[in-house]
């Protein structure tokens, strides 16, 4: 191992022998007490010396070979330090545009070897996006710069002007499909993968819709226990989520019933609402990108192992404030995706 403090984190000392390794409460560790021979020991965690070096220059600074290692393990815990020696593997190569997505994968996990763990499961998993309209386009371009290894779009309806935009569909793609369009450009944003090991069913999909609700979908795959998430924007009103992991959260249907229960006529809004959509729907350029981002981290979570804000719940985002809020939707006792789930509880809106 060659102990490097973390070249994503800013390195500061508070005074003469308090070390502190990144900024935001949740990745700032303050060291504190530490002598001159003890700082020279950290200032020596550049990945040049490998940890018997550093042992060596513990001892000849009078503190012992034990210090370098206590020192050492003491900052990997906390994710401070990572291994030089898997920072920057042979083979593959690195593909320096992806080096941000895996400083930021390693500051998640505290991974010892820099986040090249996660960005390698990213690569092997795929993600399909049904609906590639203003909103699923930039899902699925963000997916692959994030380093998803497959992302297939399925949506064969020609591009609309109205589906053009910065992160998703350039002008010229007008006319042509939304699939053959994305295709050129998800090859792009990918660069540099590796084509074996990918699995041919999704590990999750994304369900964009832009001429229907998505209901129809989204109950096959309940049926078919594949994780879904939903993105969209209705009329100023940006919602991503449920993150549906069929059988453990709720789904769609589920809040739907919700709704349902404190409001009787939804199901006949719903109705009427996919029938009759309006002549010309809303979606406007800045809030399309932001359900976008917020999709693709909702996502990209769910693929790194982590529970997603978006599972039991939906965020929103309503102009002009734009700001995001969550709220909880519980499963439904009537909804068949869970009959063992705890009384019905209404939504409650989380800050």
């Amino acid at each position: 191992m060659r102990p490097i403090l973390h070249p994503a984190l800013s390195r500061t000392w508070r005074d003469e022998s308090t070390l502190q390794v990144g900024a935001t409460p949740g990745l700032a560790l303050v060291v504190g007490g530490l002598s001159r021979p003890e700082r020279a020991v950290v200032d020596a965690m550049t990945g040049a010396a490998d940890l018997a070096a550093l042992r060596e220059l513990a001892a000849e600074l009078g503190l012992g070979r034990s210090a370098a290692d206590r020192l050492t393990a003491l900052l990997v815990a906390a994710g401070a330090v990572v291994d030089g020696d898997r920072l920057a593997p042979a083979d593959p190569p690195a593909d320096p545009r992806r080096l941000p997505d895996r400083s930021s994968a390693a500051l998640l996990t505290r991974s010892a070897d820099g986040g090249g763990d996660v960005l390698a499961a990213r690569g092997r998993s795929r993600v399909d996006v049904q609906g590639a309209g203003r909103v699923g386009a930039q899902i699925a371009r963000l997916l692959a710069a994030a380093g998803v290894g497959t992302v297939a779009v399925l949506d064969g309806e020609p591009v609309r002007p109205a589906d053009v935009s910065p992160g998703g569909h350039p002008p010229d793609a007008v006319g042509a499909s939304r699939r053959r369009s994305l295709d050129p450009l998800l090859r792009a944003d990918a660069g540099e993968a590796d084509d074996g090991g990918r699995p041919e069913a999704p590990g999750l999909v994304v369900l964009a819709p832009t001429a229907d609700t998505g209901r129809a979908e989204a109950a096959e795959l309940v049926r078919q226990g594949i994780p879904h998430l939903f993105a969209q924007v209705v009329e100023v009103t940006g919602v991503v989520g449920p993150l549906v992991l069929p059988g453990r959260s709720s789904c769609l249907r589920c809040h739907d019933l919700h709704r349902t229960a404190r409001d009787p006529h939804w199901p006949l809004v719903l109705d009427q609402a996919l029938r009759r959509p309006p002549p010309e729907p809303a979606c406007d350029a800045a809030l399309a990108a932001v359900v976008a981002g917020l999709a693709a981290t909702q996502v990209l979570a769910h693929l790194d192992g982590f529970t997603p804000a978006a599972v039991d719940g939906t965020m929103e985002v309503t102009l002009p404030s734009g700001l995001p809020r969550r709220r909880g939707w519980t499963r439904h006792p009537r909804c068949g995706c869970g009959w063992s789930t705890r009384e019905d509880e209404a939504a409650q809106w989380e800050m």
